[in-house]
């Protein structure tokens, strides 16, 4: 702090630097307790919105799993992984389908992003949609 201010043109002399310190770290402590007495009743009314939103998020999270798996089970049925017919009309129609789940993935991803960001918010444990990364990573 003293060479921040040093920085900025703030004479901090030898004698007076044990004093600045006192009333750096007072005013710091001074800071805490001004923001506790004004955040703390109004910490208390919202923790039960905070809890039922909190609550909201793990609902919404556990849906979009589901989602995730049943994508995933549609993800292995459709998608050609093996194509015998080597003439132009089937390969541009596997290449379509790889283009239509490709753009599919990428819309769940982007999902998935938002609730990771909303579990991130309400401090929840991220969780991590392998099956996605799976789905993606196959069809590159």
């Amino acid at each position: 702090m003293i060479q921040l201010l040093k920085k900025h043109n703030v004479d901090v002399n030898a004698g007076q630097k044990s004093d600045l310190l006192v009333v750096l770290e007072n005013s710091r402590t001074d800071l805490i307790d001004t923001a506790d007495k004004a955040l703390g009743p109004i910490k208390e009314q919202i923790l039960p919105l905070q809890s039922k939103e909190s609550d909201n998020v793990k609902s919404r999270v556990r849906q979009f799993q589901i989602k995730v798996l049943s994508f995933r089970e549609e993800f292995m049925q459709a998608l050609p992984t093996n194509v015998v017919d080597t003439n132009k009309e089937e390969i541009n129609k596997a290449y379509t389908i790889i283009s239509e789940y490709y753009d599919k993935t990428c819309k769940m991803e982007g999902e998935a992003k938002e609730l990771q960001l909303l579990e991130s918010l309400f401090e929840l444990q991220r969780t991590n949609q392998r099956e996605l990364k799976d789905c993606k990573n196959e069809l590159i």
